[in-house]
């Protein structure tokens, strides 16, 4: 999505053509028009759903899960999207792993199993609906993900480090350097694993005259302020210890730019100078949870004061747009959260294979959290386009792909809302897809740049992986139930007192069917029931066992009466169609969904039309029973660093939730990480450590 630089004139030339009735009108009402129109230009490039996404630890290794759980919020009254994509790039952008899950009520589990021959290096995982695929790629949720393969650390042990790369990077604050202005200049510097690193830099002119000074904290970030004629060609020198000095050309400054300068930033609003000459003028907008909520024409340089869209809420996006709508500079400020959760275990010590309980308080009505527990790993410092000064963070990183799309002004969407969930195979659909191939070349400059706690980390796993392969150990879990079609009756067998046979149980828990045998096979047809009438259904119901289609009743019949988790039927057009299987269901749906979900691998194997096939089906996190007096499992080791996830953590009335797990046998520092949003859509964040020793 990107626009030649010479059909910029010509579209700037056609919206001042379009803004010309508006030249008529007095000076105010003029400004107010201008601002409204930028508003709604704006407004159409933004999308009306947004997505987060937390998971189970900080950074991962080749081999390991990866647990996460999503919530997609929406600022329209559009209709909901009920399919989620979240897909795991790589650093050239190509999609290693793509997922597609089914949204219940706005949320999405699921999981990824790194595959164990993954190269060391630095990834991103990205989140979005197929409706959010119409407008920016910065409007989708994504995090960098760095992933080290415990392999390749063990085949670099002992070998001399190589020369160490450093890369430095400069960003005006707000995308564009106006000449003669000064201008905050953001200064990224990392090392080969993207780690960011302790450096100091001199800016001096072609003639060697210093014009500015810098210092990089931890994370490898550094704020100066910079004045600069146009066109003027700047160098810095950047230092850092045990690495190679390195000359960096700096951005030239625009005799025609303009820029944003945030001032002072409190729960009140936000303090904008504009810096720009353009005797026209720009229009200031502000957006937030994907709406423009403020809009103010600003003639020349000038000061504004936005408010937040929510005094709860604190986060907003600025863009300065010209009177021919083109975007010319953008910031993104946020305070910090104050918004927290407090959690506590019962103890702050335990042996190994002891039980944990821990409660998490101070949550509010309709909280969505999620409950990690695994070995504390310590983040790793790198620059996430965030900057923070006098405790704000600001942006850094300008959405050029919403500066084009504003400037073409457009208004036709390529990807369509998925408001239902497609049971059948859809020819245009990628399925969804896990690669494990790849290049076997080892990164070594990221390997060896990697920090000590993090190679100390992967050396105590690739001891542990190999321990737990020898016994022929695997991780906890279990498949999460299929997602289940709309039902006017669901029974849970459960809930009734024990039955001979399933042919007992379909006949005694429903009275909307009637079941006989016809040519030696048992057959069922539904009794369809309104408000106004009363029919019995002319032909046999839609067979599903699991999710998938039988001819017949002779697989339903032939089940484990134990296994069956519940019989669940559906007649009213209303339910059979929010399915979405057409004319399969006019003689209604009679389902069956087993506790194994063993009976759909099995009649996949025969062949039979599966629904759901090209949806994920996320795995569940089996917390490991308490321990048992049996001596053969009692010397099995256990050596898990994820002790416990759970995608779903339900408040009581109270404000509080409780959690339990077991310890495993590894000794050690473990962090209990509480993460969601609130119904405002506020992050959250809450966590604790515990000790687990070796007790006599």
């Amino acid at each position: 999505m990107h626009i030649p630089l010479d059909s910029i004139p010509k579209l700037a030339a056609r919206l001042l053509l379009a803004l010309a009735p508006m030249l008529s009108m007095p000076a105010f009402a003029q400004q107010e028009q201008v601002a409204k129109a930028a508003a709604a230009q704006v407004q159409r490039q933004l999308s009306d759903e947004q997505v987060q996404l937390v998971h189970s630890q900080p950074w991962y290794m080749a081999g390991e899960r990866l647990w996460y759980s999503a919530i997609v919020r929406k600022s329209s009254t559009a209709p909901a999207s009920r399919v989620l994509y979240v897909e795991l790039l790589d650093a050239k952008g190509s999609t290693l792993i793509n997922q597609r899950l089914v949204l219940e009520d706005g949320k999405a589990q699921g999981d990824f199993l790194l595959p164990k021959n993954m190269p060391s290096g630095n990834y991103t995982l990205r989140a979005a609906t197929n409706w959010m695929r119409n407008f920016s790629a910065r409007q989708h949720w994504q995090e960098p993900l760095t992933v080290v393969n415990p392999n390749e650390v063990k085949a670099l042990e002992g070998r001399p480090a190589a020369t160490k790369p450093m890369q430095v990077r400069f960003f005006p604050e707000s995308g564009t350097w106006p000449a003669g202005a000064p201008a905050k200049i953001v200064a990224t510097v990392t090392n080969a694993a993207g780690v960011g690193i302790a450096a100091q830099g001199i800016v001096a002119d072609t003639a060697g005259q210093t014009m500015a000074t810098f210092k990089s904290d931890e994370s490898g970030i550094a704020v100066f302020s910079l004045t600069a004629a146009e066109q003027q060609e700047l160098v810095a020198q950047v230092q850092a210890a045990n690495y190679a000095t390195r000359q960096v050309p700096l951005p030239k400054p625009k005799k025609q730019g303009a820029g944003l300068v945030v001032g002072k930033v409190s729960p009140t609003g936000i303090q904008v100078n504009v810096q720009a000459q353009s005797a026209a003028g720009h229009v200031l907008v502000a957006l937030s949870e994907g709406k423009v909520y403020f809009s103010q024409h600003v003639t020349g340089a000038g000061q504004v004061t936005v408010p937040w869209l929510h005094a709860t809420q604190p986060e907003c996006r600025l863009l300065l747009l010209n009177t021919g709508g083109l975007v010319e500079a953008e910031q993104w400020v946020m305070l910090p959260q104050t918004a927290g959760i407090a959690v506590q275990a019962d103890r702050q010590q335990y042996g190994t294979r002891q039980q944990v309980s821990v409660t998490v308080k101070g949550l509010q009505p309709h909280t969505w959290l999620a409950a990690a527990v695994a070995e504390q790993r310590a983040m790793l410092q790198q620059p996430n386009g965030f900057a923070v000064a006098n405790g704000v963070r600001q942006g850094y990183e300008t959405d050029q792909e919403l500066w084009e799309a504003i400037a073409r002004n457009e208004t036709e969407a390529r990807f369509r809302r998925e408001p239902l969930v497609e049971p059948m195979r859809q020819a245009d659909v990628k399925a969804p897809f896990q690669q494990e191939t790849f290049a076997r070349q080892t990164d070594t400059a990221f390997v060896q740049a990697l920090p000590p706690h993090v190679i100390r980390v992967t050396q105590k796993h690739y001891t542990r992986t190999n321990i737990h392969e020898i016994y022929g150990l695997t991780e906890p879990h279990s498949t999460a139930p299929l997602p289940r079609l709309p039902a006017d009756r669901v029974f849970k067998l459960d809930e009734y007192v024990a039955f001979q046979d399933v042919e007992e149980a379909i006949r005694e828990v429903s009275t909307n069917l009637r079941m006989r045998k016809k040519k030696g096979r048992q057959t069922v047809r539904l009794l369809y029931v309104s408000s106004e009438t009363k029919r019995m259904m002319k032909e046999e119901p839609l067979y599903l066992l699991d999710g998938v289609m039988l001819e017949n009743m002779d697989e339903i019949i032939a089940l484990d009466l134990n296994d069956i988790a519940s019989i669940e039927i559906a007649w009213s057009e209303e339910k059979l169609y929010a399915g979405n299987l057409g004319r399969l269901v006019d003689n209604g749906m009679f389902a069956i969904y087993t506790k194994s979900g063993e009976a759909r691998e099995r009649l996949k194997e025969k062949g039979l039309p599966v629904l759901y096939e090209q949806y994920n089906l996320p795995r569940n996190f089996v917390v490991p029973a308490a321990p048992s007096g049996d001596a053969s499992q009692a010397q099995l080791p256990d050596f898990r660093q994820q002790l416990h996830w759970q995608p779903y953590l339900q408040a009581g009335a109270d404000g509080s939730a409780t959690f339990m797990f077991y310890t495993s046998d590894e000794t050690g520092v473990f962090e209990v990480k509480v993460q969601g949003q609130t119904a405002e859509g506020i992050p959250i964040v809450g966590s604790t450590s515990i000790e687990v020793k070796l007790l006599n």
